[in-house]
């Protein structure tokens, strides 16, 4: 099944509050200064019972920062590695062959329609930014074209889709908002993942002034409401 994920930079303070808050899956925000730390990281995240999904680095990645990168991967026995399209031009096929066993995804970002298309089509692994989608590839329209469009991208890419971000984007809003921010996003987003089979993380990829237990404790109980109330029974339906 699909499990909804929190992302933070790998602190204690970190994993502390996305634990209390209910969250049992999480995604490291990364730099090299961060990854200076490598060894501590591990030992924390080995402490908690998540699953995780290292972000690369987006910027003043060397071979070293970039190795780094994989060990912590390879450490938390990860599923899949979030990265943005430059670095994986950059680095992608240097790394896979010294670590073959990394499941890439590749994210989508400022991309117009049709290169929202050829991403998906050329990438073997994919990281689906729902809220990239709505707000630069449709340019914020009606929720309707977004279902449109998230119906034929699962249709044609779901064996491809290894990881997703849902921030609760609203158009007209702020980016990086708490899921709870976006209910019917939440409702149609999670219901098409399940209904294709998705068992990746879904990531609410918020601001660091949303991270907080309430904000944190909100988004959980909305995922545990939509679950009991819609979730389980399109889960039994595809059993």
């Amino acid at each position: 099944m699909l499990k909804i994920a929190t992302k933070f930079s790998p602190d204690l303070n970190g994993f502390e509050l996305a634990w209390s808050a209910g969250f049992r899956n999480a995604e490291f925000y990364l730099n090299p200064k961060i990854l200076e730390k490598l060894p501590d990281i591990i030992r924390i995240s080995q402490s908690f019972p998540f699953e995780y999904v290292p972000h690369f680095p987006n910027k003043s990645v060397d071979k070293e920062v970039a190795q780094q990168t994989c060990k912590l991967y390879e450490a938390l026995k990860c599923r899949a590695m979030v990265i943005h399209q430059p670095m994986m031009d950059e680095w992608g096929q240097k790394l896979l062959d010294q670590y073959p066993s990394i499941r890439f995804a590749v994210e989508n970002h400022f991309l117009n329609r049709d290169q929202f298309w050829k991403w998906a089509e050329l990438n073997p692994g994919l990281n689906l930014d729902v809220e990239h989608l709505w707000k630069f590839t449709l340019d914020s329209g009606p929720l309707s074209e977004l279902d449109e469009v998230l119906s034929q991208f699962l249709k044609k890419y779901a064996g491809k889709l290894r990881h997703m971000h849902l921030p609760g984007f609203v158009p007209g809003m702020d980016e990086h908002r708490p899921m709870y921010c976006s209910r019917e996003l939440m409702d149609l987003v999670w219901s098409k993942l399940l209904e294709h089979g998705y068992q990746g993380l879904v990531v609410s990829e918020i601001d660091t002034a949303y991270q907080t237990r309430q904000d944190l404790r909100m988004d959980v109980l909305l995922y545990e409401g939509w679950w009991e109330k819609r979730g389980r029974k399109i889960w039994e339906k595809q059993r």
